[in-house]
């Protein structure tokens, strides 16, 4: 028995035998087809939103604002249909429920005294507007005033990212068709300012009053708009004294003279997505970091062909809703759970019933990523009708073809596949987790008891693992006995030289002075071996004390002015103190090997920086404006004997110097890493503390 194999191909018999012999019920496996084809359709929308969201990042132009600026901005949504400039919402009705709504800062509740909705729309080249505002008391315009304004009025302002362009007022003095006006001031004959009306013929307004105030629709030109785009909504109690009760604006206190900025459906984005994601039933929403829709794409509504089914299963399975009510249809935010937790950087998803509950629909939502801060949103929706047409269809197959075995066993099979790939992913992790990025062995791999293929590949990678451990123990141990050995023979050549040198003359001299220099520069390979071989003795028995890194900084760049006359230095730390667990000589030695580079590499007329930041992790940059790193050198910059230096000084380089700062960073539990400047004008060394 000790010499039966139990390999794959038995264990797949025996499998396959014993499941023959289970029992399964075709609904049964229905209801688990069910959750199954629920986790995947959740899942697929997951990778959908990923895979849209991929293209979306680092695009600057298509997402300029963050959280905290898009705070007051508003949306121009596309309309579907042309809205009729009457004072009435009845066009607005399927955009009221997703209205922004304004009100006093000081006022919390519904009951606020004065507050307003505002919409906007685009229907071609028009701008439509509508104002819901709230005022318990409406006063109009009173003719032979000597007050320009004397009424409850909006005020309109359009600005660009440096100043107000233009503000327009909209104040009637009875309900009906207006048009707004400027206030323009002009100096008279006695250099006195006055004001003066100047109405706008291209605007058109409605104002229609209503029970709790009144209803303000705008119809204006898109070419007036500019960047930036602000409401005041003025009510004035007391003309006689014009005393202002109350305003309530778009950007809060700061609307007249800063704005909030505009955004409008990105036809750019439009384009991007048209491409991406193009399912039938699927819809994709593009929003920004406000959770504003910015573009969208596709209808939930999906055509399944009619197949004829008989009484029997008609009864006992679900029918799948032709028409269900779509509430987020052609709204302009969405609030959504999936969308908070995708603007906090995470993928998630939410699964809930349209109004009229026929239909489940699943949304997936994941963030847009600019600079490290998430800048817009994808959403992805679906609704679960596919999933009920598949589970109709599926039984139908089940009951009229009889295949309840050929399910049972590929679905037993699927599990053992299954059990296969965790043993070969678990094998893999152990291999990827044994070697570290710089290629040292640093794990090793667990051979496998069992007596199949697998089991024999696991005991292969763990002799071939301990194979490379010895073998990479003998390499780092290589630099200290060659340095060990060379120095004795090169001793005697160096002194039979110097005998020689001291009878020779003419011109043997002339050789024998060149074979000086080589045994020169044989010296300095050693002791540079030699160098790498007593760091990591002194690593082992380094003490460590608290220290100031940031005097040690500004010491070590005053020393630098010093070693290094022909070369500028520009030092910058904060002015606190920051304490750190060091070993002072060693992390100076790093910081010497560091300079050391950057000297090498700098241009004569552009300084070299160091540079301290204590923000959420203490750096350390080291700046060098100069050649740059290749693309190929810069995963291998800090790995022993790697060097891609241009030899002008004559000296041997064996790449032992950044090896050695990447020995001395770890040691103080910090990372070091090169990159080169974005625009490609140097490049600088980071020694992040973790």
């Amino acid at each position: 028995m000790k010499n039966v194999r139990f390999t794959i191909r038995l264990k797949l018999l025996v499998l396959s035998l014993a499941v023959l012999s289970i029992p399964f019920l075709g609904y049964e496996y229905l209801r688990e087809l069910d959750r199954y084809l629920r986790t995947s359709l959740e899942s697929s929308l997951m990778d959908a939103a990923r895979a849209v969201a991929g293209p979306l990042h680092e695009q600057y132009t298509l997402f300029p604002y963050t959280q905290d600026t898009a705070e007051n901005s508003l949306f121009i949504q596309k309309l579907q249909t042309p809205i009729q400039l009457d004072g009435y919402t009845d066009d607005w009705l399927d955009y009221l429920a997703w209205s922004n709504v304004y009100q006093q800062e000081n006022e919390k509740d519904e009951d606020a005294s004065l507050s307003f909705k505002l919409i906007l729309g685009q229907y071609e080249s028009n701008l439509q507007i509508l104002l819901q505002v709230k005022d318990p008391h409406v006063t109009y315009q009173k003719p032979n005033s000597e007050s320009i304004i004397n009424s409850d009025h909006v005020e309109l302002v359009i600005a660009d990212e440096y100043s107000v362009k233009r503000h327009y007022y909209f104040a009637t003095s009875a309900p009906g068709r207006f048009n707004p006006f400027q206030i323009d001031t002009i100096m008279d004959e006695w250099y006195e300012k006055r004001e003066y009306i100047r109405y706008v013929t291209n605007i058109s307004a409605e104002w229609q009053q209503t029970e709790s105030g009144y209803n303000l629709e705008i119809s204006m030109p898109l070419y007036l708009l500019d960047e930036r785009l602000g409401f005041i909504v003025r009510s004035i109690d007391d003309i006689r004294q014009k005393t202002v009760i109350s305003s309530v604006g778009t950007a809060g206190t700061d609307t007249s003279t800063r704005p909030g900025r505009l955004l409008k459906p990105s036809s750019e984005i439009e384009r991007v997505i048209s491409r991406l994601d193009d399912n039938e039933g699927r819809r994709l929403w593009i929003l920004d970091s406000a959770a504003q829709v910015l573009s969208t794409q596709g209808k939930l509504q999906k055509d399944f062909s009619d197949q004829p089914l008989n009484i029997f299963y008609s009864f006992i399975l679900p029918i799948v809703p032709k028409d269900f009510k779509d509430d987020l249809a052609g709204v302009s935010r969405l609030q959504g759970d999936e969308v908070k937790m995708a603007l906090q950087g995470s993928v998630a998803s939410r699964w809930r019933a349209t109004p009229d509950e026929k239909a489940i629909i699943v949304s997936a939502a994941a963030p847009i990523w600019i600079d490290d801060e998430v800048r817009g949103v994808v959403v992805v929706e679906e609704t679960t009708n596919s999933i009920l047409m598949l589970q109709r269809n599926v039984l139908v197959s089940l009951f009229n073809k009889t295949l309840l075995v050929f399910f049972v066993i590929t679905l037993s099979l699927l599990v053992f596949a299954t059990r296969l790939s965790v043993r070969l992913r678990r094998l893999s992790l152990e291999a990827n987790e044994a070697i570290d990025e710089h290629g040292r062995v640093v794990g090793e791999i667990t051979g496998s008891s069992a007596s199949d293929e697998i089991g024999d590949l696991s005991r292969s990678y763990a002799s071939m693992l301990n194979r490379l451990k010895e073998y990479n123990n003998y390499l780092e141990s290589l630099a200290g006995k060659l340095s060990h050995e060379l120095r004795t023979p090169m001793a005697v050549v160096q002194s039979s030289l110097d005998n020689l040198q001291s009878e020779c003359s003419g011109k043997k001299s002339e050789y024998l002075e060149r074979a000086q220099d080589g045994i020169k520069r044989l010296n300095v390979l050693v002791l540079r071996l030699s160098e790498a071989a007593r760091l990591e003795q002194a690593l082992q028995t380094a003490e460590v004390e608290s220290v100031d890194l940031t005097y040690l900084i500004d010491r070590c760049g005053e020393g630098y002015k010093l070693a290094y006359p022909e070369s500028v230095f520009k030092v910058m730390t904060p002015s606190v103190k920051i304490e750190k667990i060091l070993s002072a000589d060693l992390f100076i030695q790093m910081l010497d090997k560091l300079v050391s580079n950057a000297v090498d590499f700098s241009l004569p007329d552009k300084p070299i920086e160091i540079i301290l930041e204590n923000n959420k992790t203490t750096v350390i940059k080291v700046i060098n404006y100069g050649s740059i790193l290749p693309e190929e050198m810069q995963a291998q910059l800090f790995n022993s004997m790697v060097s891609f230096r241009q030899k002008k000084d004559g000296q041997p380089h064996l790449g032992l110097g950044l090896h050695i700062a990447r020995l001395i960073a770890e040691f103080h539990n910090a990372e070091i890493t090169a990159h080169n400047l974005q625009q490609n004008e140097g490049v600088v060394f980071k020694i992040r503390f973790k």
